[in-house]
């Protein structure tokens, strides 16, 4: 297992062009979406009475707060436009994935023209597979939500509503890594040609070394996320500020080297 993370990783260093790229895509979807969702909340903080005024005032600001949410369309522009936000990501997506696959698939160099050939070739089954793929990471959720609900309807506190949500919710991010990878695997079948079966085929034979590689390069993950948090906490100064403003090229960095690390083990068993 880990032979392939660290061919993902020296992988992931050479492909500075898919770095760039990825970077660039977090870092604008989250700006973007920041930028909107600041523009929303801080005139509505603006507006709130706070700790000066009596209690009365801010019964008050969340009882208006709930009638122009239930009683008036204020919220139906702020659902749109987070709305055609979504819509925007969920075509960028499968198009950035399929020239990356199709990068790794002709070398793993990370040439510009490789990944403009794979996104333009492979548009229409990698739209047409992450509509799928989002269509079955929300599908249980009609399920989980009435019961992790009725669960919490009967906590006190609450911690007693997060313990009798938190099954539901774990259980469904489990199962949304599990359709990551599946469909990662998929993926890397059509680039190469061998077709989606085939790499769904390699996926549920070689699941168990697939899942842990993935909890592998997670965990490594998590660890630095960890880390940079607690510098940028604890210990303030130029090294912290640094750590921060660097951090989101590391966390494109890792986003890389576990596509490249499931990739190599893909090339070992297709």
């Amino acid at each position: 297992m880990w032979s392939y993370a660290k061919s993902g990783w020296a992988a992931a260093r050479r492909s500075w062009f898919l770095l760039f790229l990825i970077f660039f895509y977090q870092y604008g979807w989250g700006f973007a979406l920041y930028k909107y969702v600041k523009s929303i909340v801080v005139p509505l903080l603006h507006r709130y009475p706070g700790g000066e005024l009596a209690q009365s005032a801010d019964r008050l600001f969340w009882l208006e707060a709930e009638f122009q949410l239930t009683k008036t369309g204020l919220i139906a522009p702020y659902a749109w436009t987070i709305l055609v936000l979504l819509l925007v990501r969920m075509l960028i997506t499968p198009l950035l994935n399929a020239g990356i696959y199709n990068a790794l698939a002709n070398g793993g160099d990370g040439h510009r023209k490789a990944f403009v050939r794979g996104a333009k070739t492979y548009a229409k089954p990698f739209l047409l597979l992450y509509g799928l793929q989002t269509l079955l990471t929300f599908a249980p959720l009609v399920w989980a939500i009435p019961r992790a609900l009725a669960a919490a309807s009967t906590a006190y506190d609450w911690p007693s509503v997060a313990a009798a949500a938190a099954p539901y919710a774990i259980g469904w991010l489990v199962y949304q890594g599990i359709l990551d990878l599946a469909f990662m695997y998929i993926g890397f079948g059509i680039v190469e040609g061998r077709g989606g079966w085939a790499g769904l085929g390699l996926f549920a034979r070689r699941g168990l070394p697939i899942a842990a590689l993935a909890l592998a390069t997670f965990a490594v993950g998590l660890a630095v996320s960890l880390a940079a948090s607690a510098l940028s906490l604890w210990w303030a100064g130029f090294l912290a500020v640094v750590v921060h403003q660097s951090y989101p090229i590391v966390r494109a960095l890792l986003k890389l080297w576990g596509i490249n690390a499931q990739y190599h083990l893909w090339s070992a068993h297709r």
